[in-house]
């Protein structure tokens, strides 16, 4: 059965042809089959991250009897791989850490990415290796309130019925998390699964709603309102990098999901539940991250790409250091976030109203990682180790993400802040340089939040080598935290 994903992105695609066919214009001719001798198709690729990599990827794979060339348009000058951002303090095989994608679900409709880990030759046991949602031992840590539980307490308070572990006195916190957040919307996951069409038709009768609004409202007589302290409470519990996770609460198997995001909830229902369904299949799969970092999917990428060049219609104006280049080609596969194909000049194209609205309108979250090198892999030896897994805490650093590569070894790199939405924005207005003051109170407010949530007495335990940050929205060549796949010098 597809995916729900592929059967929206379907039902997309459908409405805009339809469109299409009720306009004064009509659909778009086909093109005449091409003969043996016809000219090349030339091809412009905006962006060399993992979507124009695999653009790339795909043509070379229709073989030069195709007649198609391309070429790959990338301005950021120091890298490629878009969102599979890899940073590497030093040569050893586990000091990095992945500042962008670095989990794979092994879920149905993950079974391209997996097909490309084989075509790769990336599929071996020493490169996908396990990665670890949360501490097999239940020691990962929830820190609120200024308590720390670990997640195997949390679940047996779950199981008794405390229901405010932290004492945080939330007004309509009687039920668990999972409860009170999906008797509002399993209905519609419970459609979207048995009957696409008619679950879509549904949530598309409410689509005008927000999150927010929709857990306000009482839906039906059997339903009740819910106050907005528990709101903003069901928030920080579920929400996390844009996705929804029904089964996050006590679950030591379902901790991966960062307690985090005040301001999430203010998406539109429909896109919280589609990306709930999408991170929350039963049974729970495995779990696998690149052992390297992501940017060995990308470079592994390039490693069998060809570059064809030949003049065609499309011109494509790109600004370099050497000056601008003005290139044709008889089409162009953006693969730009849309905070940069805005600052792109498409006036020629005359998009549509609809589509130009998109541009302007459409969210993309915010998300900052600060990882740490530290002098030990301090976490792995707690009376209670934390092997794995991630903590959550409501002070600033948010989510501490435990590398799931080179347990046990003497690299100690890890995440020691992920953080989204609003949380991101503030962490953002420290982030002036890696040797700046700001950088430097922000690294102190880190260890001392550390220190609080891990029970750490002795300050130098947290002594530490260097830092990376990177903020994916104060980026020039991503502009937001989902799919920075390139920059925005370009004119089409």
């Amino acid at each position: 059965m597809p995916s729900v994903r592929h059967q929206y992105a379907r039902n997309i695609i459908l409405e805009h042809q339809t469109r299409l066919a009720k306009s004064k214009a009509g659909l778009p001719p086909l093109l005449p089959p091409r003969e043996n001798n016809s000219e090349p198709i030339r091809i412009g690729i905006l962006g060399a991250g993992i979507s124009g990599l695999y653009a790339a990827l795909l043509i070379d794979y229709l073989g030069p009897e195709s007649g198609i060339t391309y070429d790959i348009l990338e301005a950021n000058p120091d890298r490629t791989g878009g969102r599979l951002y890899t940073h590497r303090f030093s040569d050893s095989p586990n000091d990095y850490f992945d500042a962008g994608a670095m989990r794979y679900p092994k879920i149905p409709w993950m079974k391209p990415t997996f097909a490309l880990f084989k075509f790769l030759n990336l599929d071996g046991p020493k490169t996908l290796i396990p990665y670890h949602l949360s501490d097999l031992h239940g020691n990962n840590i929830r820190h609120f309130n200024n308590t720390s539980m670990s997640s195997a307490r949390l679940e047996a308070a779950d199981a008794r019925g405390d229901f405010d572990p932290f004492a945080t006195k939330t007004v309509g916190l009687t039920d668990t998390i999972n409860n009170l957040v999906g008797h509002k919307i399993d209905p519609f996951k419970h459609m979207l699964t048995e009957d696409f069409q008619r679950g879509w038709e549904a949530l598309m009768a409410v689509d005008q709603w927000s999150m927010r609004d929709w857990l306000a409202l009482p839906v039906d007589d059997s339903q009740r309102t819910y106050p907005e302290p528990l709101i903003k409470y069901l928030e920080m519990a579920t929400s996390s990098t844009g996705e929804l996770s029904f089964s996050i609460t006590t679950e030591p198997v379902n901790s991966q999901a960062p307690i985090n995001n005040p301001g999430l909830f203010h998406c539109a229902l429909s896109e919280m539940i589609l990306d709930g369904m999408d991170f929350d299949y039963q049974p729970t799969p495995e779990w696998f991250t690149i052992q390297g970092g992501g940017d060995v999917i990308s470079n592994a990428v390039i490693d069998r790409l060809t570059q064809s060049t030949r003049p065609a219609a499309l011109k494509v104006t790109t600004t370099s250091e050497s000056g601008v280049v003005d290139s044709e080609y008889a089409h162009v596969i953006s693969t730009m976030p849309f905070g940069c194909l805005r600052m792109v000049d498409t006036s020629a194209l005359e998009f549509p109203w609809e589509l130009q609205t998109a541009l302007r309108a459409l969210h993309y979250d915010s998300a900052i990682k600060v990882a740490v090198k530290f002098k030990t892999r301090w976490w792995e030896k707690l009376p209670q180790p934390q092997v794995g897994g991630a903590s959550t805490t409501d002070r600033p650093t948010r989510t501490v993400v435990y590398p799931s590569y080179g347990i046990g070894s003497e690299d100690a790199t890890m995440i020691a802040s992920y953080t989204w939405a609003q949380d991101a924005l503030r962490i953002g207005a420290y982030v002036k340089g890696h040797d700046s003051a700001s950088e430097q109170v922000l690294l102190e407010c880190i260890k001392r939040d550390l220190a609080d949530m891990h029970g750490i007495k002795d300050m130098s335990v947290l002594d530490h080598v260097d830092h990376k940050i990177v903020n994916w929205y104060g980026d020039e060549y991503s502009n937001d935290a989902s799919f920075p796949t390139a920059s925005c010098e370009y004119k089409i």
